[in-house]
């Protein structure tokens, strides 16, 4: 049984977060399913048109993912906050005891939701307001692993952010693989 994860995109998504998130997903053999907001094709901030594979409407309600994973980007982000939604699809994640990931600036969709409580996190600079970040751990680190969440600084640590999901669900040795074939 292959892993599920969810890639939900809103207009003005980070293009380099989105796409290198997807291609090593895939390359790890998961079972990606990029999702939308309404649209069936989503602009990033840097112009990239991604084609979803469906929408939040649309979206089987008993669908059940390993893995919810929100990129950053502006307005992206402020899309996503809007979208009562996301609110509460990122909740019943959590409360189903599965993994977020959250990279950039999407931590604060997280925090809007309230998901950030007594976590450890890390988020692009000046991305969470200072009562956003109350009772929260913030680090400068690329990458943070605090279950349920998996969170990433910038658009720089994307792909240390998807090689950390892919050790988290599917193990370090196909991590070590994934990452061996990128020759980095």
């Amino acid at each position: 049984m292959s892993l599920k994860a969810m890639v939900l995109l809103a207009p003005g998504f980070e293009d380099l977060e989105a796409v290198t998130v997807i291609d090593l997903l895939r390359r790890a053999k998961f079972q990606v399913s990029v999702i939308s907001l309404h649209e069936d094709e989503v602009i990033g901030a840097r112009g990239t048109r991604l084609i979803t594979d469906s929408n939040l409407s649309l979206l089987d309600k008993q669908a059940a993912f390993d893995i919810i994973i929100l990129p950053g980007g502006q307005p992206g982000v402020d899309n996503l906050s809007a979208d009562p939604r996301v609110a509460r699809l990122l909740k019943a994640q959590i409360q189903a005891n599965r993994r977020v990931g959250a990279l950039c600036a999407a931590p604060k969709v997280l925090a809007k939701a309230g998901l950030l409580a007594g976590k450890t996190v890390t988020h692009y600079p000046g991305a969470l307001t200072d009562a956003e970040q109350s009772n929260v751990t913030v680090t400068n680190a690329p990458v943070v692993v605090d279950p349920p969440l998996i969170t990433g600084r910038s658009p720089g640590a994307a792909m240390d952010f998807a090689l950390a999901i892919i050790e988290e669900l599917a193990g370090q040795a196909l991590k070590s693989d994934i990452e061996s074939a990128l020759v980095r």
